[in-house]
């Protein structure tokens, strides 16, 4: 899906009324990393120390969650070119699927439910499991309950970050320059593509 403004903001909105700082997401460099660490990030470079930050880190996650539900607009889960398709694909060849995101549970379920998607994914791992984005898969894989070999496992993304999170997992990996890295930044997945309808020609 392409970057939701409402949840974007939806962290700025959290960091003030639960911490009561002032943080500005738009200029932070947060793409490839999970929603716990973004808010990490941001609260650290306000002037918080670990120690306050994780007190409240829990009810930040759910006001960020609430701000969402409450403003969710037809932008924040708008499809990428070929994701619906490739899904789609992948999923009558019966291939098992996983949402692995960033994002918090409650806000990528919310998503992807209204994008019309869910009905493709049997397990997910999200950002509220954990800040490590490698850790992600492992998480998604104790939620499917059987055990796969992770050179089996394929993580799609489009960040370096993506790409890493793969490597550090022991999975492969496969980027889609669909985002603000372009195809030659992310030369070192195992399959690189310019989009997912590349994929599906």
């Amino acid at each position: 899906m392409e970057e939701s403004p409402t949840h974007t903001e939806s962290f700025n909105y959290a960091c003030r009324k639960v911490y009561g700082v002032e943080t500005d997401i738009y200029s932070f460099p947060r793409h490839g990393m999970t929603d716990t660490g973004i808010l990490y990030g941001l609260l650290e470079r306000a002037g918080l120390d670990d120690a306050k930050i994780s007190v409240h880190i829990n009810d930040a996650l759910k006001i960020m969650l609430e701000y969402v539900k409450n403003n969710i607009k037809p932008e924040d889960y708008k499809l990428l070119n070929g994701v619906n398709t490739a899904l789609k694909e992948f999923y009558d060849l019966g291939y098992t699927l996983g949402l692995l995101t960033g994002n918090i549970q409650g806000v990528a379920e919310l998503r992807a439910e209204k994008a019309g998607i869910s009905k493709y994914f049997s397990t997910g791992g999200y950002g509220s499991d954990s800040m490590i984005r490698s850790e992600l898969v492992s998480y998604a894989l104790k939620r499917l309950g059987i055990k796969i070999d992770l050179m089996n496992v394929y993580l799609i993304g489009d960040t370096p970050l993506d790409i890493k999170a793969a490597r550090d997992a022991g999975a492969r990996a496969i980027a889609v320059a669909t985002g603000i890295y372009k195809i030659d930044e992310l030369k070192n997945a195992d399959l690189s593509l310019n989009s997912l309808e590349e994929k599906i020609k």
